[in-house]
């Protein structure tokens, strides 16, 4: 189980950052973290494959931050925690076979998260093509 580590010793840098923004920006929206505020910190972050994958997929920080506003409390579809995020993030990764978690399984978390369907539906994304493009990346 991944709540038996330490954040910093099973995460890249770039997944570190990203979290760290993601917590900045659910205290700064005054939510607890789900899966907007984590896209947001990828996309600050914008150096690991999870921000560049977001960038391809011409996700914006701004059009998510619109989607914080739209409905800035838990409502169904935004109630997944960061923690439900990071388990699945561990099990990507431990499925693909790497050592730590990156921005790219922080993403693939996010994606297959049926959750998320109302968020990438409102970015006119579809959220499992981008889940096989990223996993096609990623040489899965």
């Amino acid at each position: 189980m991944m709540n038996n580590y330490n954040i910093e010793r099973i995460c890249t840098s770039s997944a570190e950052k990203a979290l760290l923004f993601a917590k900045e920006e659910a205290k700064n929206s005054g939510l607890d973290v789900d899966a907007r505020h984590l896209m947001l910190g990828l996309l600050r972050e914008g150096r690991g494959i999870g921000a560049k994958h977001l960038n391809k997929m011409r996700v914006s920080a701004d059009s998510v931050r619109q989607l914080v506003h739209e409905a800035p409390a838990a409502t169904t579809y935004f109630r997944v925690g960061v923690e439900n995020h990071l388990e699945r993030a561990f099990e990507e990764c431990t499925r693909l076979g790497h050592d730590f978690i990156g921005s790219e399984h922080l993403l693939l978390a996010i994606l297959e998260d049926g959750d998320n369907c109302e968020i990438f539906r409102k970015l006119n994304v579809n959220a499992s093509a981008e889940r096989c493009n990223l996993l096609n990346l990623l040489g899965s």
